[in-house]
């Protein structure tokens, strides 16, 4: 601020803070303060548009650049494990792996071919993608970003017009009390030299806020009309950028889902399940995950891990208290299963579960149609209830699960047609 605007300021400083506390008037022009309202709204909006224009620019490039990156990691997991060590010469005749197996060398299981292949093209999609998609990000930049900025320059350079008809307008307010002040009180000879000097400087200070009033409100109606032809250009490239990005995108990972690996016939959801329970059975085998691990006892009576008043808080597989289902991969039978006994003898000690329940008929009528919040479970076997308590379903049933515990090799409590009841988890995905 210069010398002058300086003391500009400090003039206006009095009268300021007189009509701020009441003990000033101030002028007021309803169809000025109108058009100031909607200009702010204006730039607000304007500022907004040009922060999201540069945020949809960067998570578009963080997309692209994350997904290749991920599509690499993803083929890196899946590609096949291979030993640090010098592979073995093969002799005459002798095909490397052939020479592995001689010297004795250790062999890993390796991917499906189907699943890395799957990787393989992913990682291929998810490049092409963004070569094809990147160099379009300097066109975002140029009709998006850029005009979006030049917008809020623009707006700014209406913003000094703003405060300046500010400035004028607190100087014509006080030159006009100072003269009314001056005309009510009597006059002396110096007094009547002052009058003349403050009509001076209010006529002036009249003519310099009229002009810039009457500039404000001539000209904010055409900026203010001008804002959609002014956007416009900007929603038409977001709009078509979009439009190509879903494109790509869909025509890439359209080719993609009609590899075997891919099935596309059961929900993300379901699928998921299945590939989680059928590797939760194989963790179940590995001792090193599970090491140190202490079981958490349980207060529902339903769970496997529940420990009841004065029995000892914790149980290995011997404990009565504690079953283990037969393995996943083949449909255990109950008949003469002394894990199921035991849990019968639990049943029998805590109270029968289930099927003893009596539900209110509204309850019942509800149950025939899915909670959205819900979880639901499918039925991989048909299981018969083996004792009180014991839930029945046919396959592929969906079972609305209540309790689960993370060994898919315990008892679980799930809802079907209005009755509950416990199940073996491994008969579920």
């Amino acid at each position: 601020m210069s010398l002058r605007g300086f003391s500009k300021a400090v003039a206006r400083l009095p009268h300021l803070v007189m009509s701020k506390s009441g003990y000033s008037s101030e002028t007021t022009d309803p169809e000025y303060t109108d058009l100031e309202e909607r200009f702010k709204l204006l730039d607000a909006s304007a500022r907004k548009l040009s922060e999201d224009s540069k945020k949809f620019k960067d998570a578009l490039s963080s997309l692209l650049a994350h997904q290749e990156s991920f599509a690499a990691t993803l083929l890196e997991v899946y590609s096949p494990i291979t030993p640090h060590l010098t592979s073995p010469v093969a002799a005459d005749g002798e095909s490397p792996m052939e020479a592995r197996i001689s010297s004795g060398a250790k062999s890993y299981k390796q991917t499906e071919p189907i699943s890395l292949q799957a990787a393989q093209e992913f990682a291929n999609f998810s490049q092409a993608t963004r070569q094809f998609l990147l160099p379009d990000l300097e066109t975002i930049e140029r009709r998006l970003v850029a005009p979006s900025m030049d917008l809020v320059l623009l707006l700014d350079n209406v913003k000094k017009v703003i405060i300046k008809r500010g400035h004028k307008l607190l100087d014509y307010d006080r030159h006009r009390e100072a003269v009314k002040k001056l005309k009510e009180k009597e006059r002396s000879v110096s007094d009547e030299k002052s009058l003349g000097k403050a009509e001076i400087a209010f006529d002036q200070a009249s003519r310099e806020y009229n002009h810039i009033n009457n500039l404000l409100k001539s000209e904010l109606p055409v900026l203010l009309q001008l804002k959609a032809p002014f956007i416009d250009p900007c929603f038409q490239t977001l709009f078509w950028y979009q439009l190509k990005v879903h494109q790509v995108l869909s025509q890439a990972y359209g080719d993609l889902i009609k590899l075997p690996a891919f099935d596309v016939s059961l929900s993300a959801a379901v699928g998921f399940e299945t590939k989680v329970a059928a590797q939760a059975a194989l963790l179940d085998d590995l001792s090193l995950v599970y090491r140190n691990r202490k079981s958490v006892p349980s207060n529902n009576p339903l769970s496997p891990d529940y420990v009841a008043p004065g029995l000892p808080d914790t149980a290995d597989a011997s404990s009565p208290h504690k079953f283990q289902s037969p393995q996943h991969a083949e449909p255990p039978s109950y008949a003469t299963s002394s894990q199921h006994q035991s849990v019968n003898s639990f049943k029998q000690l805590h109270g029968s579960y289930g099927s003893s329940i009596q539900h209110p008929p509204f309850e019942r009528a509800y149950s025939e149609t899915e909670d959205p919040a819900a979880t639901f479970v499918t039925a991989l076997y048909d299981y018969q209830a083996q004792a009180d308590g014991d839930l029945s379903f046919m396959r592929d049933d969906r079972i609305e699960l209540i309790e689960r515990t993370a060994d898919p090799n315990d008892w679980w409590t799930g809802r079907l047609r209005g009755a509950t009841g416990i199940f073996p988890g491994n008969y579920v995905a």
